[in-house]
């Protein structure tokens, strides 16, 4: 979402955009500084599922504000929801993962797979959403985005619920 979002920031903005894209690349990673280690510790207290469902949830609410407003405070503040989705994703992808492979001896093996799915992920979800906005431009960029990440919150809900059964 941060280069379509900068994209149209900086086409708005001019040269002006640059100190607010900094901020918005910037601020996130204090939130994801500040906010991991208590995340780990929900992980541990609530589970896995319902922080998998805050971070999810924080990139639907994101694309969506996305789609409404290109006022820079505002999308300041909106990045920060990445913060959110960016612990609660990030920690838990860590904690899956040696969740998966306990005992194996292949912790760092998976963690290597996943990040590169997570590479190729990145860089086609660019790539097709970069299309969806040029063709069909920035509010539907964004919606098809939640629509993504709304998806995901399902797949992750469907699974608590095929697992209570």
């Amino acid at each position: 979402m941060l280069p379509l979002a900068g994209e149209r920031l900086a086409y708005r903005n001019g040269t002006g955009a640059s100190f607010i894209i900094s901020a918005l690349i910037i601020l996130p990673q204090v939130v994801v500084a500040l906010s991991a280690p208590w995340a780990g510790l929900l992980a541990q207290s609530w589970g896995r599922r319902p922080l998998l469902l805050i971070g999810f949830s924080a990139l639907v609410i994101r694309a969506l504000l996305f789609a409404l407003t290109v006022d820079p405070p505002l999308l300041i503040a909106i990045q920060l929801l990445d913060g959110i989705s960016g612990t609660a994703l990030g920690v838990l992808t860590a904690l899956i993962v040696a969740d998966l492979t306990n005992g194996t001896g292949r912790f760092n093996l998976a963690q290597g797979f996943v990040g590169m799915l997570a590479g190729i992920g990145a860089t086609l979800s660019t790539t097709f959403f970069g299309l969806i906005v040029e063709n069909f431009g920035s509010a539907i960029g964004f919606l098809s985005i939640a629509a993504g990440a709304l998806r995901q919150s399902r797949l992750v809900t469907d699974a608590r619920n095929e697992t209570c059964e």
